[in-house]
């Protein structure tokens, strides 16, 4: 017996809706069977990572400050891939955004002013277009695959990471640790709400959303990204240039993985760190898919993705989860995710065995 994909008619939108929510239901179990096999606590597991961090007002801020980072990067993402651009390597753009943002701090350590926090938002910024650039142009000009580059750029910027802060950038009064100086006060990103770590980002990161639904919906560039995606032909038909199109996909994701890690370099760490880079800009992707590539829906998906984090930090102390735990339910998010994007567009066809001319 033999099983063939036969391409739907129409796709249904009830599924593609309802699929993110079955992918995270089905994580939650198989999750819970996986753990139990291998000797933890399942259905403990389950509980710390999905329910504590809701169920605990204490966690509320970590989860905004882990969501917005995520948010921000994923809506970038998910202009980019409605355009059929690839951009992996949000976690570079991401990376570098932050060190532009740090030498901007480092630059008017001492000083006082308003500036400063928005000239460092703005080098985070043109630090991850540029990054994004060289995909970009590897691309319009070599047809360079951009997931191959992207991918690789990443592991370029976390070793200049370490060779900053152990060389020019190094902290000379912290007793030989890898890392850079405390920003100065005019450098951090203000707390929002008095005793909490809830920063300046969080609702940045939710008008990020916003204000990319409104263009994506409403606006010329928003409907080139999405003929260009859906209808590469129709697109050059219509006058869309695909080349152009890259560009400002690429520049646009890049600036926003950029935009993220400065704000998360001047609000959580304050300082530029080797433990800087934790995989935003991969998780992102996830965040991005699991949104439907709607900035509205990725505001959701960024707080989900966000439970996970900050729930995979308390199943460790509760109860001796290791660390790869949070990346295993979020592969298992991502795989019933595209398997069931598979599903939406296709069904499982059963194929009868052709008779032989001799059974014939």
């Amino acid at each position: 017996m033999q099983f063939r994909l036969e391409k739907r008619r129409e796709p249904s939108k009830l599924m593609s809706y309802a699929t993110p929510v079955a992918a995270v239901l089905l994580t939650m179990v198989l999750g819970a069977v996986i753990f139990s096999v291998i000797g933890y606590d399942g259905i403990g597991a389950v509980r710390e990572i999905f329910l504590t961090p809701l169920t605990n007002s204490y966690k509320w801020q970590d989860l905004g400050v882990k969501a917005a980072p995520l948010i921000i990067i994923g809506v970038g993402l998910s202009i980019a891939y409605r355009a059929n651009v690839w951009n992996i390597g949000a976690e570079g753009q991401y990376i570098v955004g932050g060190l532009a943002g740090t030498g901007i701090a480092l630059l008017t350590w001492g000083m006082t002013g308003w500036w400063i926090l928005p000239l460092m938002v703005l080098a985070g910024m043109l630090g991850g277009m540029a990054y994004a650039s060289i995909p970009a142009l590897l691309k319009t000009r070599l047809n360079v695959n951009e997931i191959l580059t992207s991918l690789m750029l990443t592991y370029a910027s976390v070793q200049l990471i370490y060779y900053l802060i152990r060389a020019p950038w190094k902290d000379p009064m912290g007793m030989g640790f890898p890392q850079t100086r405390l920003f100065s006060e005019a450098a951090r990103l203000p707390t929002i709400i008095p005793g909490t770590i809830v920063h300046l980002g969080v609702p940045i990161a939710v008008l990020v959303g916003l204000v990319a639904w409104f263009i994506m919906s409403k606006s010329v560039f928003g409907y080139r990204m999405r003929v260009v995606g859906a209808a590469p032909h129709a697109a050059r038909y219509g006058g869309f240039s695909e080349n152009r199109t890259i560009w400002l996909a690429m520049l646009v994701s890049g600036g926003l993985a950029g935009l993220a890690g400065v704000l998360e370099v001047a609000g959580p760490f304050q300082r530029m760190v080797p433990g800087f880079p934790t995989n935003y800009g991969f998780t992102a992707i996830i965040v991005a898919f699991l949104g439907r590539l709607n900035p509205l829906g990725v505001i959701v998906a960024g707080v989900v993705l966000a439970i996970t984090f900050v729930g995979g930090e308390v199943a460790q102390t509760t109860i001796g989860l290791p660390n790869a735990a949070t990346g295993i339910f979020q592969a298992m998010m991502l795989f019933f995710l595209l398997a069931g994007d598979i599903l939406i567009k296709y069904r499982l066809r059963r194929v009868m065995p052709q008779a032989t001319a001799g059974t014939a």
